[in-house]
């Protein structure tokens, strides 16, 4: 039977998640393991440029109470994730706090250019970022979020990361149908599955509604932690509400490895049935219900009047033309005319890359009236 710790954490206090991350470890006999080890490399999620109390990306103070344990156990750390688009990395690391981290404790940052990849498959082909192949074991750090393409976003969902950040688009536009996409992120995950160890959410603060980037941070104040990736997100979106059943990822990764759902069992602070309070996660069922829907072809009256697609507000957008360079499709451009960046609606998949990607959350998705009603 699977095991899924979750604990009750309100606030960054390093020393108080360092304890409850060793509590976790501790319970799950997973100290012991630690004993065999030389090195890991941590895996957080570093969408982008984000400072830490937005609850997009992985908390540093969250990280460096892992650090600080694996220290006691003089093992030699590595940090690496692969933000999307053609942000600069040392841009995101600064933002997300972990420039600091890595001087406070010198460990090292690694990068896609200086480590090279390699290629997996070939219908799809893979391109994995080389380091996550070759180290000999991953800590998985996600945070829990929803996201309005594949609906809840944290364990298995965090190896996208393991993508090199342009690369990542060719997988939005080979599969733009959300179910297509789990399968993709399913596949994706499969590749390193063997070298994670173990994986913990940081759930202190995270996001709810137009997730992972644009919604609304909350203090849902818990931390969750499990070797096994499923487990760990059938349990963690369970707490926030969804029924896990019906999330592709979990789905299509539990018939993979013949995991029964059914017998994972939550341990630790909170009943199984427990569900954190005002959590809004219809904004993210609701739009990935719609973009599944438009996925297909509609046509006469009803296309005209169901429609959604990606819009920019005027007075936060800095055209830096990071979601133009994104775009799976080139469906969008920058001209000196246009205050903000002018889609073409025939090429748009809805990827929500561009909504994903945008550092000022000035990209957003517009619906139609009908569009609007079912949402609300």
């Amino acid at each position: 039977m699977l095991e899924v710790v979750a604990k009750r954490c309100e606030n960054y206090d390093k020393n108080k998640i360092k304890q409850i991350i060793y509590n976790i470890f501790s319970s799950q006999r997973f100290l012991n393991k630690l004993n065999s080890l030389d090195s890991v490399l941590l895996k957080p999620n570093l969408l982008g440029p984000y400072p830490p109390d937005k609850g997009i990306t992985t908390h540093p103070e969250f990280i460096s109470a892992v650090i600080e344990i694996l220290k006691d156990y003089n093992i030699k750390i590595s940090l690496f994730d692969c933000p999307g688009g053609t942000v600069k990395y040392k841009k995101v690391l600064n933002e997300c706090g972990i420039t600091y981290l890595s001087k406070k404790y010198d460990i090292k940052i690694l990068e896609t250019v200086q480590s090279g990849i390699k290629i997996f498959g070939n219908n799809p082909e893979y391109i994995i970022s080389k380091p996550f192949v070759d180290c000999q074991s991953i800590i998985n750090l996600p945070k829990l979020k929803t996201h309005t393409l594949t609906i809840f976003t944290g364990a298995i969902k965090n190896f996208y990361g393991i993508i090199p950040g342009v690369a990542k688009s060719n997988y939005h536009r080979i599969a733009p149908n959300p179910t297509k996409f789990a399968n993709i992120i399913v596949d994706i995950y499969s590749i390193v599955k063997d070298k994670i160890i173990f994986n913990i959410i940081d759930g202190i603060i995270g996001m709810d509604g137009d997730g992972p980037s644009s919604g609304d941070t909350k203090n849902f104040g818990v931390i969750l932690g499990s070797y096994d990736a499923v487990a760990l997100d059938f349990c963690a979106a369970r707490m926030m509400g969804y029924n896990p059943y019906k999330i592709p990822i979990i789905k299509l990764a539990a018939d993979k490895y013949n995991i029964s759902l059914q017998e994972i069992k939550l341990i630790g602070d909170f009943d199984k049935n427990y569900k954190l309070e005002n959590v809004n996660i219809n904004k993210s069922k609701i739009t990935n219900k719609i973009l599944r829907f438009l996925s297909t072809p509609l046509k006469g009256i009803f296309k005209k009047l169901f429609w959604s697609h990606p819009d920019f507000l005027k007075e936060k957008c800095i055209k830096c033309g990071e979601c133009v360079s994104f775009c799976p499709v080139s469906a969008l451009n920058i001209n000196k005319v246009s205050p903000i960046p002018i889609l073409d609606r025939d090429k748009c998949i809805l990827c929500m890359c561009c909504i994903e990607i945008c550092s000022e959350n000035a990209a957003y998705l517009k619906k139609s009236i009908l569009g609007k009603f079912l949402i609300k």
